[in-house]
């Protein structure tokens, strides 16, 4: 097994990788020579896709913090700007540098403590320890122990289904930050969000518990789901056979915001989704969406609800909701 000090040189040659992909994409976006390359290096492994996906984060957050220099971020440069192109290029690349330094610190965390991980599009059944069964959806990680303490798994990150085996002195948990789900045996989903997490019951029962500064709770049965946000608690309700539906590919929605259904549609993209707009939060939207086809999902969702999606290269869309 490799030491941590090994794992993180790894995760960073991986990320200095994935920031050149970037700049020579971004040189050359109609190459196609180039971009069956840089398809090939993403397909190598897990690990590949995974770095490449932060580091389109990381330009992502570059580009939201205002016009770049040279105009729209991610198209060709012409050689009327290569004068003073350069100069901007430095800069752009010095920044870039320091944004993956201090992403790579929590994303080679996650890679260390995870025992299973998906990448992009990627689903995958996990058996744990205890005979329970983990369903994975694309960009999940998760880390399992089953000791003394009990049965504990951490959702690291991304979104999970569960068919919990029975044992009534060993209460099964999953942990999402803060948030703990706690059953015996049963079959539910957990999505790990910003502000907390979503839970849906298929059978069964679960307890779902926020912590903060002023605890909340909620007893759910099959059908039902709720919302953690912070320290609050907000139930609702669910068809049973809808729980986890990314499972069968698909997204179904009920009156959530715009910026929650692009949220489920990015670990399936293969490239990057930047959104944007004052409608992200404030605009709810209802649907169902084919999460095996993300460009399409994405024409559904501007089509219904007058959103611009602009395609910048084969692997950019700019998500504009006013």
């Amino acid at each position: 097994m490799k030491t941590g000090a090994d794992e993180s040189g790894i995760s960073g040659d991986l990320s200095r990788q994935a920031s050149a992909w970037l700049v020579r994409l971004e040189d050359a976006p109609e190459n196609d020579v180039l971009r069956a390359q840089f398809l090939d290096w993403v397909a190598t492994s897990h690990a590949h896709q995974a770095a490449w996906e932060e580091t389109a984060r990381v330009s992502d957050l570059i580009a939201a913090a205002g016009p770049l220099p040279w105009g729209k971020p991610f198209l060709p440069t012409s050689s009327a700007r290569r004068g003073w192109f350069a100069p901007a290029r430095a800069f752009a690349s010095l920044a870039a540098a320091v944004c993956i330094a201090w992403i790579a610190v929590p994303y080679g965390a996650v890679m260390l403590r995870a025992d299973a991980i998906t990448g992009i599009g990627e689903l995958r059944q996990v058996k744990l320890q205890d005979g329970s069964i983990a369903q994975l959806a694309p960009g999940t990680a998760i880390a399992f122990n089953n000791d003394a303490g009990g049965r504990r798994l951490s959702l690291l990150q991304g979104e999970a289904w569960f068919d919990v085996a029975h044992d009534k002195a060993r209460p099964f948990k999953v942990i999402a930050g803060e948030d703990t789900v706690t059953v015996l045996g049963t079959a539910f989903s957990v999505r790990k969000t910003d502000s907390g997490a979503e839970v849906a019951v298929q059978r069964g029962h679960v307890v779902v518990a926020a912590k903060g500064a002023h605890s909340a709770r909620a007893d759910l049965l099959a059908g039902e789901s709720a919302l953690v946000d912070g320290d609050a608690v907000t139930r609702g309700t669910i068809r049973p056979d809808r729980v986890a539906s990314w499972r069968e590919g698909v997204a179904i929605i009920d009156a959530r915001p715009v910026g929650d259904v692009i949220d489920r549609i990015r670990p399936w993209y293969r490239g990057y989704i930047s959104a944007r707009g004052p409608g992200l939060t404030s605009r709810h939207v209802s649907g169902v969406y084919d999460l095996r086809d993300p460009d399409l999902a994405l024409e559904a969702l501007a089509r219904a609800h007058q959103i611009t999606v602009s395609r910048v290269s084969p692997w950019l869309r700019i998500v504009t909701v006013q």
